[in-house]
């Protein structure tokens, strides 16, 4: 079963945010806000925690958690602290957005040979740029990064029901495509 690696959402407070006044009274373990250099309040609640960006039209976006129910828990810690410092977010939206999971076939692959099994159309294998195979299925909106040690990680997808259909595909695929 593939695992998770990191888990990516996003919400929206509904209001808009003074990010120097949040920056100054918000309590996390670092609180980054430099307008000059990027837009969002860069925030870890506590050392190990997920990063969260927050821009001053009252969207933000959590990334880096290592499952979605990290991520949630993450989103009610991230609104906790805005309760603590009296910012009232009366319907606040949130959505998982990407998943990034790992999975491994357990052997190792000649990614040349995949290439041309999957379909040059749908793949992208350029050894001397980068070690990997990109692969985008056509009926998927994610894209596949294959290693020749076996390892593959899938990212753009939101569920993970869809992610494990996607790579029980792929791995019917390899195994009928390959000798």
């Amino acid at each position: 079963m593939a695992k998770i690696v990191n888990a990516v959402g996003g919400g929206d407070l509904h209001q808009e945010l003074d990010l120097n006044i949040l920056h100054s009274v918000i309590d996390g373990e670092i609180a980054r806000y430099d307008p000059e250099h990027w837009p969002g309040l860069y925030l870890r609640l506590t050392p190990n925690s997920p990063a969260v960006l927050v821009f001053s039209s009252g969207k933000y976006n959590i990334a880096g958690a290592t499952s979605i129910e990290h991520l949630l828990g993450s989103n009610g810690e991230f609104l906790s602290r805005l309760e603590e410092i009296e910012i009232v977010v009366a319907d606040p939206y949130f959505e998982v957005r990407n998943l990034v999971l790992l999975d491994d076939l357990g052997k190792e692959l000649d990614l040349g040979q995949i290439a041309i099994a999957l379909g040059l159309e749908s793949t992208e294998y350029e050894p001397e740029q980068f070690p990997g195979l990109l692969y985008r299925p056509n009926e998927l909106e994610g894209t596949f990064l294959i290693f020749r040690t076996g390892n593959i990680l899938l990212t753009g997808l939101a569920t993970r029901s869809e992610a494990e259909k996607a790579f029980d595909e792929l791995f019917e695929d390899l195994t009928t495509l390959l000798p």
